[in-house]
């Protein structure tokens, strides 16, 4: 159902290249992912926002289902959001501030 890496070069040569099995008549499309993902998804992490999967070339459709989450919904869920950010209301996943103020709210020795 599913081949999972560590590397990321790995996973980006196994995913990006299953197309050239199609010049030998073979179709190979196995969803291709890395083992955080896996997790991510398995802990309720959205499949576009947080675990990415938009960017995969091989199919992850039936793997996310299998899993119980609707892949409909999730992407109509992602192109809404997108409309969001696309309006300025940007989510973010912590205060960017804390990157920019750091040493302002540190003590001075």
């Amino acid at each position: 159902d599913v081949m999972i890496g560590i590397d990321t070069g790995c996973i980006t040569t196994m995913d990006k290249n299953q197309w050239i099995g199609k010049a030998h008549d073979m179709n190979y499309s196995v969803p291709i992912i890395a083992d955080v993902q896996l997790a991510a998804l398995a802990c309720g992490a959205d499949p576009f926002k947080i675990v990415q999967l938009q960017w995969h070339a091989s199919p992850c459709e039936d793997l996310v289902e299998k899993m119980g989450i609707s892949w409909d919904k999730a992407k109509a869920d992602f192109q809404e959001y997108l409309k969001q950010v696309e309006q300025g209301n940007v989510e973010y996943l912590y205060n960017p501030e804390l990157a920019t103020n750091q040493n302002i709210n540190m003590k001075q020795a």
